[in-house]
C-alpha cells in the first residue's frame, strides 16, 4: 500500500464550495461536486490509497453539512457504505448505512430510485457481515421501486438481482437465487455495454452451484458453459480497459484458477496489472 499523502488540491474544487454565509440565511445552497467525488474515490481505491480516500470522504461530509447540502451529504454516506464494506470495517459501514437511511424521509427519497439505491447499498453491507435477514428486507424495498421504474435503471435493477441472489445463496435458497440471476441476465441482454455485469452474473451462478452441490463431475460440466460465457463478455472488444474493468477482472480470475483455467486466469491478471500501471 502506498503512503502517498492526499493534498487538498487533489479533491477541493478550483472554486471553494464553502458557503460565505451561515446556514439559515437566504443564501443559495452550494452543492458539493458529487461526480468528481465518485471519480476521485474510484481512482484512490484503484491505487489502494485507503487513508486518502477516507480523508476525502470525511472532508466532503463536513463541506456538505457546512453548506446545508443534504443531497450531497446523503451521496457521501452512500459512498462511505461501500468504502467501509470493502475494507471490512463493520461498525463504520453500519454507521454510514444508518445515517443514509435516516436521511431518506427528510429528503423525500423513501419511494424513489435514490431511495432504492440507498436500500441496496445498505442491504449489501448487511449481507457482507452476515446480517442477511436485515439485508433481504431492504432488498425487497429496493426491488419494488426499481421494478416500477425500470426504464433507465436496468443496470441498477440487475445489480440488485445479483446482490439479492448472493444473500439468498447464503441462506441456501438456491432456486430463488437462480431465478434472480436469470432475471439479471435477461435484463442485461437489453442493455448496451452490459458485458462486465453479465460476466459477474455468470460467475456468481457458478459460485452458487458450488455452494449447493459441491465440486464434482456434474458441477464441472455445468460450470464450463457459464465460465465460457463470462469469458466472452470479459474479452469483448467494446469494453474499455479501465479501473472498473480491473475491479471486475479481479473478482473473476480466482474462479478460473479454481477450475484450473490457469492460462485465462493469468491473462486476466496481466490485464489488471497493465491497467493499474497506467493509473
Amino acid at each position: 500500500m502506498s503512503s502517498k499523502v492526499l493534498k487538498p488540491e487533489d479533491y477541493i474544487e478550483p472554486e471553494c464550495v464553502i458557503c460565505d454565509k451561515p446556514i439559515g440565511t437566504n443564501q443559495k445552497i452550494q452543492r458539493i461536486p458529487q461526480q468528481r467525488i465518485s471519480q476521485k474515490l474510484d481512482e484512490l481505491m484503484g491505487q489502494q490509497e485507503y487513508g486518502a480516500a477516507e480523508a476525502m470522504l470525511n472532508y466532503w461530509i463536513s463541506e456538505a453539512q457546512a453548506c446545508g447540502d443534504k443531497q450531497g451529504e446523503f451521496m457521501v454516506y452512500n459512498e462511505k457504505m461501500g468504502f467501509y464494506r470493502k475494507l471490512a470495517k463493520k461498525e463504520k459501514a453500519y454507521e454510514a448505512a444508518d445515517m443514509a437511511i435516516e436521511m431518506l424521509e427528510a429528503l423525500d427519497y423513501s419511494d424513489t430510485v435514490s431511495g432504492a439505491t440507498c436500500y441496496t447499498n445498505a442491504a449489501t453491507v448487511y449481507t457482507a457481515f452476515n446480517d442477511v435477514g436485515r439485508s433481504l428486507e431492504l432488498f425487497e424495498k429496493a426491488r419494488i421501486i426499481y421494478e416500477n421504474n425500470k426504464t433507465n435503471n436496468e443496470f441498477k435493477l440487475a445489480g440488485l438481482y445479483n446482490n439479492m441472489a448472493i444473500a439468498l445463496v447464503s441462506l441456501n435458497r438456491f432456486e430463488e437465487a437462480d431465478r434472480l440471476y436469470n432475471n439479471a441476465l435477461e435484463l442485461l441482454d437489453t442493455c448496451a455495454n452490459g458485458e462486465l455485469e453479465k460476466a459477474i452474473t455468470y460467475l456468481n451462478m457458478v459460485d452458487a452451484m458450488l455452494k449447493e452441490k459441491g465440486i464434482n463431475e456434474e458441477t464441472e460440466n455445468l460450470a464450463v458453459p457459464l465460465m465460457y460465457n463470462a469469458q466472452l463478455c470479459l474479452d469483448s472488444d467494446d469494453l474499455p480497459r479501465d479501473s472498473y474493468y480491473a475491479f471486475v477482472a479481479d473478482k473473476c480470475y480466482p474462479i478460473y484458477e479454481y477450475f484450473q483455467w490457469y492460462d485465462y486466469a493469468e491473462e486476466l491478471k496481466d490485464r489488471i496489472k497493465e491497467i493499474n500501471e497506467r493509473s
